[in-house]
Formats: C-alpha cells, sequence, structure tokens
C-alpha cells in the first residue's frame, strides 16, 4: 500500500509539471521567415505567431510584411511564449515571438503589417489592440485606404439564431452604396481577420441601395448574395470585416 501511495503521488507531480512546463518561455534561433506571420526554427519546425495574421501571398502588402518580419527575426534568438492551444491546424507551433525587448507580434501590428486575429488570450490582449488601432488611425500597411467609395458596412448579424452551424443563412452582412451613383463591385474582395474569402460575381450595388451577404448556399439576387460556405464565418464574439476592391485597394474596414 506504501509503494502504492508513493507512485500515485509520482504520478500526480508529473501530471502537474506537464503544463507548468508546457507554459514556459524558451530561447530558439530562427533559420528562414515564410511570411508575416510564421517563421521557421533551427530544428526545422515552423512558428505560428498566436493573435495575428499577416497578408497571404498574393495580397497587397505581402511582400512588405514578409520582408519586416525577416528583418525582426531572421538569423536571431528569441523568446517563444507558446499558447494554448499550442498549435494550429496546420499543426504549427503558436506563440508570442520577442527579440531581446521587441514583441514582435505586437510590433507587426504597429507598423501596419498584420491584423488582430481573434480569440485573443488576455495576456498582452490589450497592447495587441492598442497597436493595431494606432496603425489604423494611421494608415499604415495593410491599413491604407483607397480614395472613399461610399460603401459602408450597415449592418452585422453574426450571431444566427440557434446554431449557427445549422442556421448559416441567418449569419449575413448588410453592405450599403451611399453615393448618388451604381458602384460596380465586380471582382471586390470580402474577407474576415482569419481570411476566410469572398469574391464578388459580376455585381452592380445601384445608389442608395443594399445588398445582403449570406454566409450558405443560396441563388444571387440584387439584393441578396450568397457566400457558399459550408460552416460559420464571422466571430459571434467580435471580427474585422475587410473589403477591397478589384485593384487590391483597402475600401474599409470595420471592426464589431
Amino acid at each position: 500500500m506504501a509503494n502504492l501511495a508513493k507512485y500515485l503521488a509520482f504520478i500526480l507531480v508529473l501530471l502537474w509539471g506537464i503544463p507548468v512546463l508546457a507554459a514556459q518561455a524558451e530561447t530558439v534561433s530562427i533559420i528562414r521567415v515564410i511570411d508575416g506571420d510564421t517563421c521557421i526554427l533551427e530544428n526545422g519546425e515552423p512558428v505560428r505567431y498566436y493573435g495575428i495574421n499577416a497578408p497571404e501571398k498574393g495580397d497587397p502588402q505581402f511582400n512588405e510584411a514578409t520582408q519586416v518580419n525577416n528583418k525582426l527575426v531572421a538569423g536571431k534568438k528569441v523568446r517563444l511564449e507558446p499558447q494554448n492551444p499550442s498549435r494550429d491546424k496546420d499543426d504549427r507551433l503558436l506563440a508570442y515571438v520577442f527579440v531581446d525587448e521587441i514583441f514582435v507580434n505586437e510590433e507587426l501590428l504597429r507598423l501596419g503589417y498584420a491584423h488582430i486575429r481573434r480569440p485573443l488570450a488576455a495576456k498582452y490582449r490589450d497592447r495587441l489592440l492598442t497597436a493595431q488601432q494606432a496603425a489604423r488611425q494611421e494608415g499604415l500597411g495593410i491599413w491604407a485606404k483607397a480614395a472613399e467609395q461610399g460603401v459602408v458596412i450597415a449592418e452585422v448579424h453574426a450571431d444566427a439564431e440557434g446554431n449557427d452551424w445549422d442556421n448559416l443563412c441567418d449569419e449575413y452582412i448588410v453592405i450599403e452604396n451611399r453615393e448618388d451613383i451604381s458602384i460596380d463591385l465586380t471582382g471586390w474582395i470580402v474577407y474576415d481577420e482569419a481570411h476566410h474569402r469572398y469574391l464578388f460575381p459580376n455585381f452592380i450595388l445601384k445608389a442608395k441601395e443594399t445588398v445582403t451577404l449570406r454566409t450558405c448556399l443560396g441563388k444571387n439576387s440584387q439584393s441578396e448574395l450568397f457566400w457558399g460556405s459550408r460552416s460559420p464565418i464571422w466571430n459571434n464574439e467580435g471580427d474585422t470585416i475587410f473589403i477591397r476592391d478589384s485593384q487590391g485597394q483597402l475600401v474599409l474596414s470595420y471592426i464589431y
């Protein structure tokens, strides 16, 4: 019985220690960067910066974001603070990244080369949101806007009635044209913080009218368009709506 008690105590110590060890920061070397929010450790493991999203390949500011990230971390020793969950869907390590006193996740937001991706952990949440807000107000990087085009978000209905997955048609945004002339939205793109994308078909939004963009499958009309997604797009806890024109210029960003 005494031996069993000692064994159980030993197991409890091990179990107690696992989360503590997993949460500890570690110092590692970066051999190269992939893009504006991903780098490769010296052991070949990819690290995805937690809580932010940088432009993807082919997007405006992709090259600039990648170069800034490269300057910040490539060939340097960094301190990683792994997060929970510790990995993303592509099995990349999720972490806050520091080079000396520079908080890399925050710096990319501050310079306008990334935007917030929710959910955010409480730690550093305010710092990250403040950095993004400053870049957005100054129109830096991805926040640089094209000339005003009179397109606004009139309504966001992110939380569908009941289970979002079972009621995708009740998840929608309403886009309004406040100009006195029609606006050709053909080739425009709507996307969220997770980079889910909707490409406008051949579509003219008439003056002073609205169009509802629903998440579900459906038949397009002059008043309703359908994303065709089989899963929810807009986060109930908050998200950012980006709209870019056919030239890739930012028309609006709407945070709710």
